[in-house]
């Protein structure tokens, strides 16, 4: 087997796998499970929690650290 043909093997089996695991997740998939899409209408999925900081805004306390040679 040459390497172009290794090669060719190689991304057809992970096509294969690819589109195997598509169809088994799908053929699985619990609706009743599922959160709904009108469910983020009343949350932003862009929102970030206040431990983040932005511009503009002051710089966490230095933390004290004694490093000894």
């Amino acid at each position: 087997m040459t390497p172009i043909q290794r090669t060719l093997l190689a991304i057809a089996a992970f096509i294969a796998v690819a589109v195997g695991t598509f169809i088994y997740f799908i053929a699985n998939w619990d609706a009743s499970k599922a959160e709904p899409i009108g469910v983020l209408r009343e949350r932003s999925p862009f929102i970030l929690p206040n431990k983040l900081r932005g511009l503009g805004q002051s710089p966490s306390p230095a933390l004290s650290v004694r490093t000894t040679a």
